[in-house]
């Protein structure tokens, strides 16, 4: 029954991703935050005992891949969310992709903010941004997806 599940999971990640690509329009990155947020609460809910559904982990990457490329700095917040939902969510959604909007603007963001959450997210940043190089990562993100 699980292998069903996943097998599931991982085919709905497809069509999402063969239906809307890396790169979103911007009026549709509500709905990519929206589809995120959803699949990190089954996610969190699930591993907390308090849920029956697990979170697409396959999916909230290719969602968390869209927030990256539109690189809007407040989702940083969400993307490391769901990342800390399960250690399934942490190893699908690479810790690159809370930089979308560059290193310094994300530090900058994350500093301003002051809170505890933005404190750890920034130490985090920091340890990251040594060997970050956009172009790199949407290249390698291109090629784990083979878009163009």
């Amino acid at each position: 029954m699980e292998s069903q599940m996943f097998d599931r999971f991982e085919r709905d990640a497809d069509e999402y991703l063969a239906a809307h690509g890396l790169r979103v329009a911007a009026d549709l990155l509500p709905r990519v935050r929206e589809i995120l947020t959803r699949e990190a609460r089954h996610e969190a809910s699930a591993y907390a005992g308090t849920g029956t559904v697990y979170g697409n982990t396959d999916l909230m990457r290719i969602c968390a891949a869209q927030l990256w490329h539109a690189g809007v700095v407040e989702d940083v917040l969400l993307i490391d969310r769901a990342r800390a939902t399960s250690m399934d969510a942490t190893g699908a959604i690479d810790g690159q992709m809370l930089l979308g909007a560059g290193v310094a603007r994300t530090k900058e963001f994350l500093a301003a903010l002051g809170t505890d959450e933005a404190r750890r997210i920034l130490d985090y940043v920091v340890w990251l941004e040594e060997d970050y190089d956009a172009e790199r990562y949407a290249a390698s993100l291109d090629s784990w997806y083979r878009t163009a």
